[in-house]
This record gives structure tokens, sequence and C-alpha cells, in this order.
């Protein structure tokens, strides 16, 4: 279950904060050193990696020491043991996580932190941090966050449900209703205790009881995505891009759509922007393409698109997944579809990482733009 952790909050301290060249003021900044140095390893070089591990150990340690400010002294405790369990170092990560303040961490954190704690089997550690952030105040959005955490990962699902609960009774607004309700039908799908299709029996109902809300709206785009066919009408969406304004896809009729997710550690990133420059290339004003990046951190978009040399419109705001295009589409991961011109699905989830992948792509896209 620990990819659904990750997806929900991956360390917390992937914060957009501006880059640094020299020295590091910041984790997100420290992060963001630290992968693009991970970016710059040998493919398949072990030794190579379990040196870089270590130097990271070393550099994020001396940063916790001497560095952090406010809370990225506990976010940095929760990534140094998460980079000492890589390492195979256990004791190490459980010193780093007994060193985080009960008292001064948010939370989150401390749920967070009790996921780990789990991990260890400090168990007594686990219980006393899941105690102190359920009665601690906290932003709506982050207890939500803690009841999906407390639900999938630690596998305390009354404390979950009680959240969520009290989160809804809170609610004063329609609104806020459909938020607290999308939240927990989408902790649902990584319940292993309920049947597969309980989180999109939950989307059914906020789409029905909500449907004139934001959450509401996005619940049936998603709902509908699950069953897309070729020659369903696409998904409408309309999109704030980087450098080129906004995109409504409803204004794009007579043009096909080439609509990619991108992830910039994706390793067919730059195999599919040099395909998709020549499929403009032969296609002209017939194919729109519009990227949607699904990265959490601004610098790490603006720095991939610079480096494969993306030159079509996109959306990096650093919403990564949570942006308004990815949900709706349901998109957690690199995946590209196709629209024609009269919006209609042409092509979905196609990609560029096979030689047949790549055959349909380029045939999807021909077929779709023909004059």
């Amino acid at each position: 279950m620990l990819h659904a952790m990750f997806r929900i909050v991956f360390l917390l301290a992937a914060l957009a904060a501006s880059s640094a060249l020299t020295a590091q003021s910041t984790l997100a900044e420290l992060q963001r050193l630290f992968e693009r140095e991970r970016q710059g390893l040998t493919s398949g070089d072990r030794e190579q990696g379990e040196r870089l591990l270590a130097d990271h150990v070393k550099r994020l340690a001396a940063f916790v020491a001497r560095d952090a400010k406010d809370d990225d002294r506990w976010n940095g405790r929760l990534m140094l043991a998460d980079l000492a369990m890589a390492k195979g170092d256990p004791a190490a990560a459980a010193g780093a996580l007994k060193e985080i303040d009960t008292a001064a961490a948010p939370a989150l954190l401390l749920v967070t932190a009790a996921t780990f704690a789990q991990r260890l089997g400090l168990l007594e550690l686990r219980g006393q941090w899941i105690r102190a952030a359920i009665d601690k105040p906290a932003p709506l959005q982050d207890r939500l966050a803690m009841a999906r955490l407390l639900m999938v990962v630690l596998h305390e699902v009354e404390r979950g449900e009680t959240i969520f609960a009290e989160a809804l009774a809170a609610a004063a607004t329609d609104e806020d209703k459909a938020l607290v309700r999308w939240h927990r039908a989408d902790a649902l799908r990584d319940r292993e205790d309920l049947p597969d299709n309980a989180a999109y029996d939950e989307l059914e109902k906020l789409a029905a009881d909500l449907p004139r809300t934001y959450w509401g709206s996005v619940a049936k785009d998603r709902l509908r995505v699950t069953s897309l066919r070729v020659g369903d009408d696409a998904i409408p969406f309309r999109a704030t891009t980087r450098e080129h304004g906004e995109i409504v896809s409803s204004d794009q009729r007579g043009k096909a759509i080439l609509l990619v997710f991108w992830q910039a550690d994706d390793r067919d990133l730059p195999r599919l922007v040099e395909m998709i420059a020549q499929m403009k290339k032969n296609a002209g004003d017939r194919l729109l393409v519009l990227g949607v990046s699904l990265d959490r951190d601004v610098a790490t978009i603006e720095a991939a698109v610079k480096g494969v040399g993306i030159t079509f419109p996109v959306v990096g705001d650093g919403k990564g997944t949570q942006g308004d295009v990815a949900l709706r589409w349901f998109a957690e991961g690199p995946v590209v579809h196709v629209i024609d011109g009269r919006g209609k699905m042409a092509g979905i989830g196609l990609h560029a990482g096979t030689a047949d992948g790549r055959a349909e792509l380029v045939e999807v896209v021909e077929r779709a733009t023909r004059p």
C-alpha cells in the first residue's frame, strides 16, 4: 500500500520554491538539487547510485542539523528516514524519526511520520503520533489527507472515517460537501477491504447528488473516462497554459487535439517530444498539441520543458495530478489521447514506450488529421 501513501502526500516537503545554484536554504531547493544529480547518473551503474545515495544522506543530515527552519526541520527528518530506509539502514531511519518534535510538528506530518514508524515497527511511536495528530487543529485539506492515510496506509479505518464524517458535518456549502465526498471516494480506491467498485459507487452518488458543484462535475467526467471508447465524445476541458494563454477544447473544432500527459522523469519523454514535433510538422494547423505536466514542482517543469525542447503549449502550474484537466481525464501517469476535429475520441491510452506503441500513435494522429 505504499504507492497509495506516496500518491496522497509524498514527503510533504515537495513545496514550490525558487532554485538555488549554490547553498540550499530550504528543503525544496535541496530536493531539486538531489533530483538533478540523480538524473545525471549513468544508467545501470549501481555502485554510482549507492555512492550518490550515501552522499545525499550525509548532506541532508547536515542540512537538518544546521540549516533547516520551521517545518523543514520535520519534513527533512521524514526525507532522511526515507533515504536511510532506501540505503538499508533502518536504525538510522528510526533515529531520524525520533527527532521529530511531536508538539511542534503539524498534524498531517505526524500522520505521515506514523506511516514510517509503522514500517519500522515503532508501534508505540506510531500510536503516539496518530493520537497527537487527531487532537491538533489543521486546515481542511490537511485533515482530509490525514483521513486518507489513516484509512489506507495505517489501517485505522474508523479514525479516518470519523475525520471524513466530522468534515462533512461541518461543511457549510454544497461545494464544501462535494470536496469532502470527493476525497473520501478517492480514498476508497486503495481500500483492500472493500469491493473494487466501492470508490466508483461513491463517485456516482456524488455526481448525482451535487451535479452543479465543481467536484460533482469532476466525478461525472472521471466516471465517463473509465468507460471511454474510440468514437465517444471527448471530455471537454479548459486549460491555462504557461505561455500560450487559455485553451478551450470546444473552440478547437476542425482540429485534432493531441492531449499529452507527461512527467519530467519519464524516460520516454524525449522520444515522444521528437515524435510530436514531426507529427506537428506534418499536420500543421490541423493538429493542436496540449501538454499537461503531472509534476508538482514548477522549477522541475520548467527545466524539463527546456531540457527536452518542448515547444507546444504546456499546463505547468505545479498541481500535477490534482490539476483540473488531469482530474477530469483520470491521468495519474504519462499517457496520450487523441481527439478528432469533431470532438470525438480517435485514440485512447497511447504511448511512445514501444515500437508498436509509437506506430499506433503516429497512425492515429495521421488518421485524425487527414484533410
